[in-house]
């Protein structure tokens, strides 16, 4: 039985021992080890392209924790929002401002932010989650959708503050 194959050039039909052999080293085989040898995840330069990347335990550890903190802080603000005129009633006796008049603004806001803190907060988990399943880095998302929601929170209660005219007699008047 003859090849009908092209005669190889090169060693392209060379197996590595016959190569290794064919360049004047001699050629030992080792005996199998029985030892379970731990798998190492892939360096980064020896991923296939294409392939999805490894998951890194402590992006996943860290984005969970952010997540499970931006539920409580959620969950624990609703009660102080809802009754958000008697919460900035307290916050303006402990600061020496009088009482907070505007209580229907004031029910509105609350309401607000309760709401914008709720989307924002929905938003964030889908985002997060997408980026979780395609295994790629997130755990800022949670850090930009905190920080979002405290900018909100900020800028309603600012115009909360600003709309009541007790605060602006206050400041106005010298001490």
């Amino acid at each position: 039985m003859s090849d009908q194959r092209d005669r190889p050039q090169y060693g392209e039909y060379a197996s590595v021992d016959e190569q290794v052999a064919a360049g004047g080293y001699r050629v030992e085989h080792e005996q199998p080890s029985t030892a379970v040898t731990p798998l190492a995840p892939p360096l980064a330069a020896t991923r296939v392209p294409g392939a999805p990347p490894t998951p890194r335990r402590w992006d996943f550890v860290l984005t969970v924790g952010l997540l499970v903190f931006g539920a409580y802080s959620v969950a624990s603000s609703v009660p102080s929002l809802l009754d958000f005129g008697a919460t900035l009633d307290q916050m303006y006796e402990l600061s020496g401002y009088g009482d907070y008049t505007e209580l229907e603004l004031a029910r509105g806001i609350g309401i607000a932010i309760l709401v914008s803190q709720s989307v924002l907060y929905v938003v964030t988990v889908i985002v997060t989650l997408m980026r979780l399943r395609a295994r790629k880095l997130s755990f800022f998302v949670p850090l930009i959708g905190g920080a979002l929601a405290a900018i909100v929170i900020f800028v309603l209660l600012l115009v909360a503050m600003v709309s009541d005219p007790a605060l602006a007699a206050t400041i106005g008047t010298p001490s």
